[in-house]
């Protein structure tokens, strides 16, 4: 079988921004992130699969020693920034005091580059060219921020649905390997990872795979801890955002099981280790696009 990516953000229950408001009614938020990475990290040892760990910064300052135990694991640990905050929110001075923050915290609990970034809520892309800029400018080769399928949160339905490389000026360039999304009569159609993984049945995300696969792709798969924490507490969200965050948190972890056993998956970067792609450079940022 070919081999697939597997990836994991590194953020509590309280973290995704469709909790953000209520979020504020609270006053104590219990810390629930680890046992479930842990039994990830079980679930990625029965299977000898490995993956790439988006570790949030403020999750990294809390549990130094499971960012340790993901690294002693086989895993690569990459940055999910230092709070969990929409990149179009910020400027381009305070994206880059967040990513910096993270990196640093990251660089001295495993001794090793972060070579890689997600953005909270996928919240990269046209909206902030400036970014990517300042990604390189960490050292960063890749990014994994672009959903190419359009949302009222986030997403860009006209990006392209596999790795390319986006060209930044002087000769620089960054690579960019978006979760993967399916045309389905014609559509795209999200199915690899959140609140579409959960949704979804197991046989539409194997088929979904197959549909990378057939063209020559790795299918791109990610997933939060919290989405099989099935114990967390449960926000009083409206009737639309309580359906995205909280939909069949009860099945995530026996159908994850499954596709472990299943299909293979590495890190994003032991696939861009051991594979020649020809990324075709789609986007082109100039000093005008680079300006805060």
């Amino acid at each position: 079988m070919p081999d697939n990516i597997l990836s994991f953000d590194i953020e509590d229950w309280y973290h995704p921004n469709l909790a953000q408001e209520e979020l504020l009614r609270h006053l104590t938020l219990e810390d629930r992130v680890e046992a479930p990475t842990l039994r990830i990290l079980n679930m990625l040892d029965d299977s000898e699969n490995r993956a790439t760990f988006f570790v949030l910064g403020e999750v990294a300052s809390r549990f130094p020693d499971l960012v340790k135990e993901i690294q002693l694991r086989g895993h690569e640990v990459a940055s999910h920034g230092f709070e969990h905050n929409l990149v179009y929110d910020y400027t381009k001075d305070q994206f880059e005091t967040d990513l910096g923050r993270a990196v640093e915290i990251l660089h001295n609990l495993t001794g090793e580059k972060v070579r890689g970034y997600r953005a909270p809520s996928w919240s990269l892309g046209e909206k902030t060219p400036w970014a990517w800029r300042v990604l390189r400018s960490f050292d960063m080769e890749y990014d994994s921020s672009v959903f190419p399928f359009k949302t009222f949160l986030y997403g860009d339905s006209t990006a392209p649905r596999f790795e390319y490389e986006i060209q930044l000026g002087n000769g620089e360039t960054i690579r960019e390997l978006p979760p993967s999304v399916m045309r389905l009569f014609g559509q795209r159609v999200p199915f690899s990872g959140g609140f579409y993984f959960r949704f979804l049945p197991y046989q539409v995300i194997k088929a979904g795979i197959r549909h990378c696969n057939r063209g020559g792709n790795p299918a791109v798969i990610y997933l939060h801890p919290w989405e099989i924490d099935i114990e967390q507490p449960r926000l009083k969200l409206g009737a639309k955002d309580r359906f995205i965050m909280y939909v069949n948190l009860n099945k995530t972890e026996q159908k994850l099981q499954r596709l472990l056993h299943e299909h293979n998956f590495v890190s994003i970067h032991e696939y861009f280790s051991s594979t020649r792609t020809e990324s075709r450079i789609v986007q082109a940022v100039d000093e005008a696009e680079i300006a805060p």
